[in-house]
């Protein structure tokens, strides 16, 4: 059976997960607008992801489920160290920032049922989703060029790669609150705690 939506493993993928360790800091001017830094989020995301690839890496890869997001081999970084040593530490994230980013990868794989998240596309695919939700909830946040640097890719890649995202989840970044509530709470449940309180009530209805 293809697996590919990511809510579909929200029910147990996680529950094994080992606790994140703190990071010795974040990037200079990476302040984020919530609560904290999202360590025990990234963590559940990154065991999901990781399990999900896994998966689909034994199913056939067919030449039209190709896009952009695909590289010729798997990047040499894992999910985990991808997310924790290079998105984190040097973009500055925010909870509520990793969050819309797992619900943007989420549509494009709803709104484009023949796509499967692999390691060919895992990466680009969070790189991505990252910088599209940071530029839609944070006050600050870098531009193409930080995250491409970031990301490991060139900035005319990750400029494409922009667009692309954005037509694969028909240009729609707005997430309703209680959708992303039920994301939130999902994911902390994997760490055997409620979600903490945090000073944005609708993180994905505040104004871009």
């Amino acid at each position: 059976k293809k697996l590919s939506r990511i809510t579909v493993r929200l029910g147990g993928c996680c529950s094994s997960a080992r606790a994140c360790p703190a990071y010795a800091e974040m990037a200079e001017h990476g302040e984020a607008s919530s609560s904290g830094t999202p360590d025990l989020i990234v963590q559940v995301i990154s065991k999901l992801l990781e399990d999900l690839v896994a998966r689909n890496d034994q199913l056939p890869l067919v030449p039209a489920q190709v896009t952009p997001f695909h590289s010729s081999r798997p990047p040499a970084i894992t999910v985990r160290n991808y997310l924790e040593d290079r998105i984190l530490k040097y973009a500055g994230c925010s909870e509520e920032t990793v969050i819309l980013a797992l619900i943007y990868i989420d549509q494009v794989v709803q709104f484009n049922p023949e796509f499967v998240i692999n390691s060919l596309n895992v990466h680009r695919l969070l790189i991505t989703a990252i910088m599209l939700a940071s530029k839609f909830f944070d006050d600050v946040y870098y531009n193409n060029a930080y995250y491409a640097r970031v990301g490991g890719i060139s900035n005319s890649e990750v400029n494409s790669l922009e667009m692309e995202m954005l037509r694969m989840i028909s240009f729609s970044l707005f997430v309703q609150g209680d959708q992303y509530e039920r994301y939130r709470a999902s994911l902390y449940s994997h760490v055997g705690q409620p979600p903490p309180p945090h000073a944005v009530a609708a993180a994905a209805g505040a104004a871009p």
